[in-house]
């Protein structure tokens, strides 16, 4: 391994000076891979939606497009209407207005459901006749009270169109599902969410990100315009919390680069005290962060909830290796050298760390390539390739603009300097004069957090990553406790046979099923509503026989339930299609449902799934579907893709630094000081209740990539030391006076690029990023405190130590 590190060194000396030769001939190259990279940046584009979390080979995606490409948009705007009384003129009369409203202003919209235009199906004599609630409008008081008792007396209402005490009711806005779908047909509720297209509709696209955006945007400002005490509107839905967590994405990323930026700048200037130990690493870093995400557009990748951390991570991950290569630069040019010959010993000196650093890490962050869970997957790949792209930029540009830019040498001693030496002076002697004493409390402090892990559970709650304070996340929950509910899980049952659902005994079930749901709590979560084909059924039947309530039930007759339904669809409504499909061989029942953590709805739904299993016959084929089933499914799919990647990581880091040191016991107990602070972070989690989401669970892969930079820094710088001195205590003071100071600004900047997360507006990104950057405040600790005491215990000295008046190592 010795070899080959020269053989680096050298490699890298002949590549500063071919580089320092023809500096504006590599600049031009790079600017022109730069700016074809640029052009492909404007097709990059943000999904943060629940299926973004899946491959698009999933069964998961594939089970949702055919839910989709069969009953259209699932996805609607709940808003829930409060007045003084519901059943009034001059609040209906305003209902009206605001109704009226919606539909002619709000774009790419399918259709608008309130009580207005609620189905209500009723018989006279033989004929079935299916119309809106408010088809006429009541003349008087008396009228009125006739509409209200209907509405109130409708099961299919309830928590639904109103709330249980009639308090209470809502408005559902649900766009269209293609571009130019126009189907202007009533629908019951937000249950009734989509609607089967024709063969000429279904060709055409679905919404774009803008059109829906557009829905959204203008749904919201209506209600927002209505709102009054007299008229209070709480909205929420998947649609308004996806299109809110965007317009964060955009706002948080803008201020979290601008704030690295500042950032990574201060602690260069303080650093160097020049204006070009600034403008080096800046230049190299905005252009890998630009690489990086023209590499993304160019794949067809989408920014997502996760990603939006890459810009600001990039930044300060790929100015630390400048930091190394400047750090050098700077001493051998104010020792005396010229320009030239300080490039080329920075190059030799530094590059080769800095090559096993970005390796290492982008290895580690590759590692969870494989994940199911895509945004993980994505920002593990681009997150990994961003850093080489950075080594890259480093390596070349750095001697280049060095090479360009006039720099004069000065003593670099200031007083800041000196301070910052005799701190790293004394702890140096402090690990190796009580090396012992610090493995021994740090094994304690790591054993203690392990213990902690164990505490630590998976809870992924979307709707809790916003402010307490959010529109979208109040209306959520004052519709939770208003209408039981606006989310909705979608279970379908498929009989694998024409008018397989005609069969009473199905639909008997179905109907059984729907009540044994509504009777199953898991962890909070209840169900107010389930609709299916057997509601549309007993409802029929009741119409049919003069509304009597004793007839809300199925028939147990085959024909007569094929008759009833043919009769339904032959009155003019196509409400049918948004629950079966066109040959009656499979339905879908909606199940509706508060709002809840990802993993209690997963356990949740595998209950529901369970029940249904059970209850039908073997030969049906049933599976859980929808936005609300596909978010359920992200615990579970991420808890198992990290504990793979995870061990992936560790492993692949590990013989990556056994190579890289060229020694298996250095390199295998070199990984202690890099795993302690994890275990440590996510211990405290465990004791102090903080919960394992989509974000923290990353935790652990970014600090030990980041973390096993330093150590190999430090360990490169050891190695060199202790072949020239033979000494392992001098070998360790030595490090601290040259690499040391970078070590300590590089994580400074790590860690203030993390911390600047803070400032994030979701409460997710906020605590992953105080968490991490306390990680890496405490992987630097590991390698200025434990790994040099790991040194002095288990590496021998080779020879008599150079300067008699350092202490020894700890015998």
């Amino acid at each position: 391994m010795e070899k080959i590190q020269k053989s680096l060194e050298r490699f890298f000396r002949l590549t500063a000076e071919f580089v320092y030769q023809y500096p504006r001939r590599v600049l031009l190259l790079v600017f022109v891979v730069v700016a074809l990279l640029l052009s492909q940046l404007p097709k990059l584009t943000m999904d943060t939606s629940n299926q973004g979390f899946f491959r698009k080979d999933s069964d998961i995606i594939l089970n949702y497009q055919s839910f989709r490409e069969q009953y259209g948009q699932e996805n609607v705007i709940v808003i829930s209407v409060a007045p003084p009384a519901v059943f009034d003129f001059d609040f209906l009369q305003k209902l009206k207005t605001f109704h009226k409203d919606l539909e002619s202003s709000v774009p790419h919209l399918h259709e608008v459901t309130s009580l207005l235009n609620a189905r209500n199906t009723r018989g006279e004599g033989d004929e079935l006749i299916v119309e809106d609630l408010f088809e006429q409008w009541p003349a008087d008081k008396a009228a009125l009270s006739v509409l209200r008792q209907r509405a109130l007396a409708n099961p299919l209402y309830r928590n639904m169109l109103l709330s249980e005490d009639g308090t209470v009711t809502a408005v559902i806005v649900r766009p269209a599902s293609r571009a130019h779908v126009t189907d202007d047909s009533d629908i019951l509720s937000g249950f009734d969410e989509t609607t089967e297209l024709s063969d000429g509709a279904s060709e055409t696209p679905y919404l774009t990100e803008q059109q829906i955006g557009a829905f959204v945007t203008t749904t919201m400002d209506l209600v927002e315009k209505y709102n009054s005490p007299a008229f209070q509107l709480a909205s929420s839905g998947m649609l308004p919390i996806t299109q809110k967590a965007k317009q964060y994405m955009r706002k948080d990323m803008a201020r979290f680069t601008a704030s690295a930026l500042v950032v990574i700048i201060l602690m260069l200037f303080l650093m160097f005290r020049r204006i070009s130990g600034v403008f080096i690493p800046i230049v190299s870093v905005l252009l890998t962060v630009l690489s990086t995400l023209s590499l993304m557009a160019l794949s067809g990748t989408a920014f997502k909830v996760q990603t939006q951390i890459l810009p600001s991570f990039l930044l300060a991950v790929g100015t630390a290796s400048s930091i190394h290569i400047l750090s050098m630069f700077f001493k051998r040019l104010d020792a005396g050298a010229d320009k030239r010959q300080s490039i080329c010993d920075a190059m030799a000196h530094s590059a080769a760390p800095v090559l096993m650093a970005c390796v290492t890490t982008a290895v580690g962050l590759m590692s969870f390539s494989g994940a199911e869970v895509l945004p993980i997957a994505e920002l593990g790949i681009f997150s990994g390739i961003g850093i080489l792209v950075s080594l890259l930029y480093t390596l070349v540009m750095t001697p280049a603009l060095l090479a360009l830019l006039p720099i004069k040498n000065r003593p670099l001693t200031t007083e800041g300097g000196g301070a910052i030496d005799k701190l790293l002076a004394m702890t140096a002697h402090f690990s190796i004069t009580y090396p012992r004493w610090i493995v021994t409390c740090c094994a304690v402090g790591t054993v203690v957090a392990i213990a902690g892990l164990f505490k630590l559970s998976f809870y992924h709650n979307f709707l809790e990553w916003f402010p307490a304070a959010e529109p979208v996340r109040q209306g959520m929950e004052r519709i939770d406790e208003q209408l039981k509910g606006a989310s909705t899980l979608e279970i379908i049952v498929d009989t694998g046979r024409e008018n397989g659902l005609h069969e009473p005994l199905l639909l008997q079930s179905l109907d059984a099923l729907g009540e044994e749901v509504r009777s199953l709590q898991h962890r909070g979560i209840i169900s107010s509503k389930t609709l299916s084909i057997a509601d549309v059924v007993k409802e029929i039947n009741q119409a049919l026989n003069q509304g009597d309530p004793l007839h809300y039930k199925i028939p147990d007759e085959r024909p007569l339930i094929a008759q009833e339904l043919l009769l339904f669809e032959s009155s003019g409504t196509d409400d049918l299609e948004d629950i079966v499909d066109s040959q009656f061989s499979q339905t879908r029942m909606s199940i509706k449902f508060n709002w809840s953590d990802s993993s209690s709805i997963d356990e949740y739904s595998e209950k529901v799934l369970a029940l249904f299993e059970e209850r039908l016959p073997d030969e049906y084929s049933i599976h859980i579907t929808g936005t609300i089933g596909i978010y359920s499914h992200i615990a579970a799919m991420t808890m198992s893709s990290m504990q793979r990647s995870y061990v992936i990581a560790v492993i692949l880091i590990s013989v990556l630094m056994i190579l890289f040191i060229g020694d298996l016991k250095i390199g295998l107990i070199a990984m202690i000081p890099n795993l302690s602070p994890i275990f440590i972070t996510m211990g405290a989690m465990g004791y102090l209740g903080f919960p394992l989401d989509i974000f923290t669970m990353f935790i652990g892969s970014i600090a030990i990539g980041l973390a096993v930079d330093d150590t190999l820094h430090f360990l490169h710088g050891f190695n060199r030391f202790h072949h020239q001195t033979g000494s392992t205590s001098q070998a360790i003071l030595l490090t601290f006076q040259t690499t040391g100071r970078a070590l300590l600004i590089t994580t400074l900047v790590l860690a203030a690029g993390f911390f600047i997360y803070t400032l994030s507006t979701m409460a997710n990104i906020s605590r992953f990023g105080i968490l991490t950057g306390t990680t890496i405040v405490l992987a630097l600790f590991g390698d200025f405190i434990l790994t040099p005491a790991i040194l002095c215990l288990i590496v021998k000295d080779r020879q008599p130590e150079i300067d008699n008046a350092l202490p020894e190592c700890e015998a």
